[in-house]
Formats: C-alpha cells, structure tokens, sequence
C-alpha cells in the first residue's frame, strides 16, 4: 500500500515539475510589452480623437522581448493600418492592425419637434466612429443648447448644424411696428410677420395700412426697420 502511494506522490511530482518548466519556458519566451498597447499610445499622441479600438493585430515575423524605439506609420491610420517598429539592435518589423478612432458627437436624448428650442436636457455627447461621423456634426453641447430644431429630430440622433437654426426674435404672424427710414425721413406704421425673423436678416412683413408685402431687418423683438 505504501508503495503505491509513494509511486503516486513520485509520479504527481514529476508531472508538477513538468508542468512548472513549461509555464516558465513559455513566460521566457514572452513580451515584455504589448503590440496594441504601443501603437495606441503612438495614435493618442498624434492623433486628436479621444478613443481607439485596435484589432486584429498581425505581425508575420517574431519580434524581439524589448519594445521598439521607434515608430513609424506607414499606412492607416484608420481602417487597415500598416506600422514599422524599429529596435534598438536595429531590426525592424511590420505591424498590420485594424483601427478604429472614436469622437464625441451631440445626439438627441428624446424626441425632438421641429420648432422646439433644444435645452441641455435633450442632448447629450455621444461617442461615435469618426468615419460615421455625418458632415457638420456638433460636437459641443453649448452649440445645440438655445437653438431651434428645423426638423423633427429621433431619439439618439447625431445633431448637425443643418438641423438647427436660431430662435426667431420675431415670429411669423406677429404684430409689429415698422419704421420706414430715409434720409430726413422716419415714419412708423403697424404690420404684420410673414414669415420668421432672425437678427441682422431681412423678413417679409405687410404694412397693414397699404396692405402691401414690404422687407425689412428685426431691431428687436417688436419693430423691424424698412430702409428707402
């Protein structure tokens, strides 16, 4: 009996060993550093976009325990991407990688009607894949807030400048005073907002004593001045 369990303990040692010489000649052989790690700390300091994703790392020689010196871009960066990594014993490699790059972009947080001022309520950043990124996309919360949404906008939606307009500081239907201007001249009548007006562009309004469509530019929200 003793026998058998001193050659079960003699064969369980041997195996242990074994299997310790293995995970040490396999740590041996391991990298100091890590491929995806590098080439992401090389893209944050020489790229503005706050997050990247790296995939598919491909490297077909093997490379040396200690990391590169130096790297250079070859291809890329974004998509599939090529990186030439220079040793200190001056070998140097081939990197191919897949990369993503990640902006901020202003979304929608609910539903929003055309015509509804936006708060900082109803937006909020969102991270995005730059290469999806539409044309135009806010990317500051401060630019949508007190804006005016000139379509209906779904939730999550990416905000553009193409969406939104300013707030009207006259709005179509509005009773106003008009102020006819020339030189030596100034008179003032009551009419009416055809359409929106915003400060510093010109509106349509009827002069509801001739009844006749004039244009003219908003001074505030309650007269616009029609000049000769």
């Amino acid at each position: 009996m003793d026998r058998r369990r001193n050659k079960f303990i003699s064969t369980w040692t041997v195996g242990l060993i074994t299997l310790c010489a293995l995970i040490l000649t396999a740590t041996s052989g391991a990298l100091a550093w890590d491929t995806k790690e590098v080439i992401k700390k090389y893209l944050n300091e020489r790229y503005p976009w706050p997050e990247f994703e790296i995939s598919e790392v491909f490297v077909p020689e093997e490379l040396p325990k200690e990391p590169p010196q130096k790297i250079t871009l070859v291809s890329g960066p974004l998509g599939r991407a090529v990186f030439s990594l220079g040793f200190r014993n001056g070998e140097k490699k081939l990197a191919q990688v897949q990369i993503s790059a990640f902006d901020y972009v202003v979304a929608t947080r609910r539903p929003i009607k055309q015509g509804q001022v936006i708060e900082k309520e109803d937006i909020y950043l969102s991270l995005m894949d730059v290469r999806r990124m539409p044309k135009e996309g806010l990317t500051r919360l401060e630019s949508g807030v007190g804006k005016v949404a000139v379509r209906n906008l779904e939730i999550n939606m990416p905000v553009t400048e193409q969406y939104l307009g300013n707030v009207p500081v006259i709005k179509k239907g509005q009773r106003v005073t008009l102020i006819f201007s020339a030189p030596g001249l100034k008179i003032t009548t009551q009419g009416e907002a055809r359409e929106d007006g915003h400060t510093g562009r010109q509106m349509r309004v009827v002069n509801l004593y001739s009844n006749k469509d004039v244009r003219g530019v908003p001074l505030d929200d309650s007269r616009v001045l029609v000049v000769f």
